[in-house]
């Protein structure tokens, strides 16, 4: 085989694979984790997008980890649901009543949709 057909052979099969290897930051959204995303851009934003706040502070505690939470991949429900409802270092606790369950069930789905 000539190093021409080899290399379109490479890129033929790279192209059928490519499909399979997307990620899962690539799967489309579930309604109730679209609902957690427009509920986190509404409510948790403020404090984690990009070069704010509670990101910067992140970026110091986790060195070399990414501070974003939406890109992160090694959030678990329990772990958002209990440092929403009961804060962490300087994040405050949640009530029920500033963030319902059922909200903050939208919001771990969507934080953890990337697993």
């Amino acid at each position: 085989m000539s190093a021409c057909a080899s290399r379109v052979l490479v890129l033929a099969i790279a192209a059928l694979l490519s499909p399979l290897a997307a990620s899962a930051a690539d799967a489309p959204l579930s309604a109730e984790q679209q609902r957690g995303q427009k509920l986190f851009r509404n409510t948790c934003f403020y404090c984690h997008s990009e070069k704010v706040w509670g990101t910067l502070v992140l970026e110091r505690r986790r060195p070399g980890g990414d501070a974003l939470l939406e890109k992160r991949t090694d959030l678990t429900p329990d772990f958002v649901r209990s440092v929403v409802r009961k804060g962490l270092g300087s994040m405050p606790a949640y009530r029920r009543t500033e963030v319902g369950d059922a909200d903050l069930d939208a919001i771990i789905a969507y934080l953890t949709a990337r697993k």
